[in-house]
């Protein structure tokens, strides 16, 4: 019996306006990469033999964190990998990238046998930079059960590229400081030291680190001895071996950080500038890890396997986080929370992120996926259990709800388009380090995210939690791929007597192994049931594989419950964007709004009216729609100016205070006088008074941008000025405000700002260019600084700091022409042309 979910899992939507234009983009970064044809020889294929198998690691670092006399900051080290011969081989090809090793009697590496045999002589070794491999040739042959161990030294850069072991800086009275940390995953290990750089490669680490005196070392197991070195200022740090792990797990960082600390069942420390630490911004971050672990350790029934848990918030760093094991990275907005500046929305934002990173220590690091053409099954699950973590923390927020906004929508509005992929893609397809950068998207993260828990739904939670109990349990220092998960899921239907249609095999291969998902049709007077593959272009010629199984029903009553009202809202809009209902319907679900306080429903609807604005900017629509939605969202304004008596306080729940902030946002966007007027007398008090602020944390990115836009260069210069002198959460809020401005000449100005790390930094310069990109009086200029400057930024900045394909579907989600999609043609056929020659 097939069951209707009409709230979980029934259309969806996306922000891009034309199918075949996302298609493009959605090629971009992998058809910028040149093919390398048919390889001939095992070190032009992109994944590793299976004739060798590492066994642990000893490695020795020196990053010096002064520039040498060629203005270069560098890294030293040596690194010996002893690894067990699985079958006869005379070849060893390990991963490098950008390494330059030290050659000994004309070779860079040193082979030695552990066991009874003796090693065979090298007879030719070189670096394959297509493939990032070290190349060994060897005299004789390898034996299979045999040990070895592979010794090299050798200098990196420890540059400011966000990948591998890098440099991040910033100034903290007046000095610029250096941090040296590190970005492994997913392929960025092999710029560090030569490995065996694939998550099923799993080892043991021995890691030492050399630093200067006055600095602290911090990797993924404890500091076990601190010792000096003869004749030079630094310090050597040696740390606990680390537990079996996948090379991209591993973590190193060398700072004049402090911390925060607690230690209970489990260490943990919270690291960060010193100020930020002095000023107390790390303490929330502290006081829910600890909640957080324990909630994780009770959901899985595993014990948390590690002595330490540090977490450590960096200046620059491209990912929100990363789940290195025992030593999680952060941007630092994502991290830190100063009550005095941080909203509440960056507060749920530190919990929810926290939640994520903490539940991979199990699902991800305990466990390991194969191979990276099942990303989803770290990240979906992680993005999943992360709400209920951050719901453990924080009770009172009802966040597991929001599930349906950031990732459910989010997810449908992906997953509509005919340039959508199924969560796991064929492992034969994913082999590059560009193709696995490019499987981090919104399929992996939040279709994967929507999928489990429609899983743990219908299965029930108890009977899915004791699936992930057996599964991590029987996996644990292994790696799987997704059948192991459903088969232990099985088992545990079938041990609770939980009656299913079919096997949870069966069910799941339907949502996994093809893209997209259904739009359920119910014939009022048969009540036939049918569904069809729902596509926001009704065109595309895409055949369904076989039809979905396991869809809910979820409520009764004739009371709608408020997921239900915001779902009703996107699945009208949706339905009519696919034109299978008029667009008169879908704005007719909006007209009962201006009745509406509830934070869910009102999101819902501006996300999908945010699609209209976008493509009726420019036409004589553009007046219509603002008269009706300032019509709507007037009485929300009136209301929270009423409930916060004329703006003197903000509301007490944790949604209203969104919504407060909807209501502003719309209300000043659409015209209304009051609304300008107040956010421009708040900006210009602090303009008046620098060091007072008078404007809510809650409402400054949605002040801040209404008084810019409504300003001129006076404004825009303040708030640059406001920009450079602030730090994490504030000059994020500042960042987009920016990108608000009206003034085309101040828009280029920003623009220029982001190809110069001293202004913007390079982990926030797509997003600054998507900010633009986003203002209609922006639009053009991003579109034509990117493609007037695409070589330069893809050569310079790479994929460690920009997401390629992300940052041209930001630029053109507005793009709804023949002419736009002719423009973005050309562009597409000059870059594969001019980045591949």
């Amino acid at each position: 019996m097939v069951r209707i979910h009409f709230s979980a899992m029934c259309v969806g939507c996306t922000f891009l306006g034309m199918a075949s234009l996302a298609t493009i983009v959605g090629l971009w970064t992998v058809q910028l990469l040149p093919s390398t044809g048919t390889p001939a020889e095992p070190w032009n294929e992109h994944r590793l033999p299976d004739t060798l198998v590492p066994d642990y690691y000893n490695i020795t670092l020196w990053p010096r964190l002064q520039p040498n006399i060629h203005g270069l900051f560098v890294f030293t080290g040596n690194s010996s990998v002893v690894f067990k011969c699985l079958r006869e081989t005379d070849l060893i090809l390990i991963h490098a990238n950008k390494l330059n090793l030290t050659s000994t009697d004309g070779y860079v590496a040193k082979l030695f046998a552990l066991g009874i045999s003796v090693a065979p002589s090298i007879q030719k070794t070189w670096m394959q930079e297509t493939t990032q491999y070290l190349v060994i040739q060897l005299k004789g042959k390898l034996k299979a059960g045999e040990l070895y161990e592979l010794y090299t030294e050798f200098v990196g850069e420890l540059a400011d590229d966000l990948a591998g072991f890098y440099r991040s800086e910033y100034e903290e009275n007046g000095e610029k400081k250096i941090v040296a940390t590190s970005q492994m995953h997913p392929t960025h290990a092999r710029k560090t030291f030569p490995c065996f750089d694939e998550p099923a490669m799993r080892a043991v680490f021995y890691i030492t680190l050399i630093h200067d005196r006055g600095t602290v070392a911090l990797s993924n197991g404890m500091e076990i001895a601190d010792t000096v070195l003869d004749g030079q200022p630094v310090t050597v740090t040696t740390f606990e071996p680390t537990k079996n792990m996948s090379s991209y797990l591993l973590a190193l960082v060398v700072s004049d950080y402090t911390n925060v600390t607690s230690a209970n069942d489990t260490l943990i420390r919270i690291w960060a500038r010193k100020k930020a630490i002095e000023d107390g911004h790390g303490d929330y971050a502290l006081n829910i890890t600890g909640p957080i672990l324990k909630f994780f350790e009770n959901y899985y029934s595993v014990p948390y396997p590690l002595s330490k848990s540090d977490q450590i918030a960096l200046p620059d760093f491209y990912f929100g986080a990363m789940e290195n094991w025992g030593l999680v990275t952060y941007r630092e907005t994502n991290l830190l929370y100063d009550p005095v500046i941080s909203s509440n929305a960056n507060k749920e934002r530190t919990a929810t992120i926290i939640a994520h990173e903490l539940a991979h220590m199990w699902f991800g690091n305990l466990v390991t996926l194969k191979w990276w053409n099942e990303v989803w099954l770290n990240e979906g699950f992680a993005s999943y259990v992360s709400y209920l973590g951050a719901d453990f923390a924080e009770p009172s927020w009802n966040v597991k709800d929001l599930i349906i906004l950031k990732d459910v929508h989010r997810a449908f509005a992906v997953d509509a388009l005919a340039s959508s992929h199924p969560l796991s893609s064929k492992e034969e397809d994913i082999i590059k380090p560009e193709q696995i950068t490019e499987q981090f998207d919104t399929v992996s993260y939040s279709k994967g995210a929507s999928v489990l828990r429609m899983l743990s739904d219908f299965l029930t939670e108890p009977v899915f939690v004791q699936g992930l109990n057996t599964y991590l349990n029987t996996f644990a220092y292994q790696n799987t791929v997704g059948e192991d998960l459903w088969n232990h899921l099985q088992t545990a239907v079938d041990k609770t007597g939980t009656v299913l249609p079919l096997s949870v095999k069966e069910i799941m291969d339907r949502w996994v192994l093809q893209m997209g998902f259904p739009v359920v049709i119910i014939n009022t007077t048969t009540g036939q049931v049918s569904q069809m593959h729902f596509l926001l272009d009704p065109e595309s010629s895409l055949q369904r594989l076989s039809p979905f199984k396991q869809l809910e029903t979820n409520g009764t009553g004739s009371v709608i419950p408020v997921i239900n009202r915001a779902q009703i809202v996107d699945d009208a809009f949706n339905l009519a964007r696919a034109k299978i209902i008029p667009v008169t319907l879908a704005l007719k679900t909006t007209k009962y709004l201006s009745k509406e306080r509830d934070y869910m429903p009102w999101q819902s609807a501006l996300n999908n009216l945010d699609y209209f604005y976008l493509m009726f900017t420019q036409t004589e629509v553009y007046e219509f729609l603002q008269n009706y939605t300032r019509k709507q969202v007037t009485p929300l304004f009136e209301h929270f100016k009423t409930i916060t008596e004329d703006w003197s306080h903000v509301p007490t729940g944790h949604t209203d205070q969104y919504n407060q902030v909807n209501a502003i946002r719309f209300a000043c966007s659409t015209g209304v006088d009051e609304c300008q007027n107040l956010t421009t007398s708040w900006y210009r008090q602090w303009m008046d008074q620098t060091n007072h602020n008078p404007i809510h944390p809650n409402l400054r990115s949605t002040v801040y941008c209404s008084a810019i836009a409504s300003g001129g260069a006076d404004e825009w210069d303040f708030g640059w000025l406001m920009f450079k002198n602030a730090i994490g959460i504030e000059a994020d809020k500042l960042m987009s405000a920016l990108a608000c401005a009206k003034d085309t000449k101040l828009l280029e100005r920003y623009l220029g700002y982001t190809l110069d790390a001293s202004m913007i930094r390079k982990q926030d310069a797509s997003s600054v260019i998507v900010y633009i990109a986003s203002n209609p009086d922006g639009q053009t200029l991003a579109w034509d600084f990117v493609r007037r400057n695409w070589v330069y930024m893809f050569t310079e900045y790479g994929v460690g700091s920009f997401n390629f394909a992300s940052l041209i579907s930001g630029i053109t989600k507005t793009f709804s022409t023949e002419s736009e999609l002719e423009q973005v043609r050309i562009f597409y056929t000059y870059t594969v042309n001019t980045v591949t020659s």
